[in-house]
């Protein structure tokens, strides 16, 4: 029988990349051998050529030499998939120096256990059957949305892409305080990964907003409302705020060319 499934090369294996090819193999929809990697300059013209699917999983300021590695190795019907944040389609093409079809991706690193959030945009000349390899790739490591306003990535990248690390750093507070209260570290840690992990479910499947369910759990004069007394007394809210639209301007700066 005649293979279908396409050869993914990968291109820059460090955490998303390594991420992705964890998740696209939990998925059971994808073998070892539909892979070719990459994480050198030598060998990202190999790696081109073999693949139908070249993901470039590589750090934004890193993304003009490798593509200048690779053009030569590009046909049409190779489709080009990018995580790089900060780079536009437009950009890629530049520095290509030809249009060819390009999907710019913001998954997220949960992407390893097949619980990322993907959000992606096509350039014009992606075709159906590339569209539907791309929804087939990132279905496996998770859910994705497509868009056609490439100007929403910033957003994206500070809510979605960014936020895992934002969950994990509220976890190390948790972790500092069980330690200031002497709770034994194994106990605590259980208590910290249930209790992110139910209302995450809680989250996902209720049709309630946010603030309602935050409401339902602060009883007046408690220990929750105390807590979130002092959290605005300081000011947490804003200054997170204020975190989160320094991120986006970041997000929103192009990567200079070379």
């Amino acid at each position: 029988m005649k293979k279908t499934t396409p050869k993914i090369a990968i291109i820059g294996f460090g955490n998303m990349g390594k991420a992705i090819f964890s998740g696209l193999m939990k998925s059971g929809n994808f073998k070892e051998d539909d892979f070719v990697f990459s994480n050198s300059k030598k060998n990202n013209g190999r790696a081109v050529k073999m693949a139908d699917i070249i993901i470039l999983a590589v750090r934004p300021e890193n993304i003009s030499d490798v593509l200048g590695d690779i053009k030569t190795y590009l046909s049409k019907e190779k489709l080009l998939i990018s995580i790089a944040a900060r780079v536009s389609i437009h950009e890629i093409k530049e520095l290509l120096g030809f249009s060819y079809p390009i999907v710019r991706v913001m998954p997220n690193i949960c992407a390893s256990i097949g619980e990322s959030m993907s959000c992606w945009v096509k350039s014009n000349e992606v075709n159906a059957s590339q569209i539907k390899k791309v929804k087939s790739i990132l279905q496996s490591i998770g859910e994705e949305i497509m868009i056609d306003n490439e100007n929403l990535f910033s957003a994206i990248t500070v809510i979605s892409g960014s936020g895992p690390a934002y969950f994990l750093y509220l976890a190390e507070l948790f972790v500092d305080f069980s330690k200031n209260v002497e709770l034994e570290s194994k106990f605590s840690k259980k208590l910290i990964k249930q209790t992110l992990f139910g209302v995450a479910k809680m989250l996902y499947e209720s049709d309630k907003p946010i603030q309602t369910l935050r409401d339902e759990i602060t009883s007046k004069g408690g220990t929750t409302e105390e807590v979130f007394r002092k959290l605005n007394k300081d000011k947490f809210g804003e200054i997170f705020l204020r975190a989160l639209k320094a991120g986006y301007v970041k997000g929103s700066n192009s990567t200079p060319k070379k």
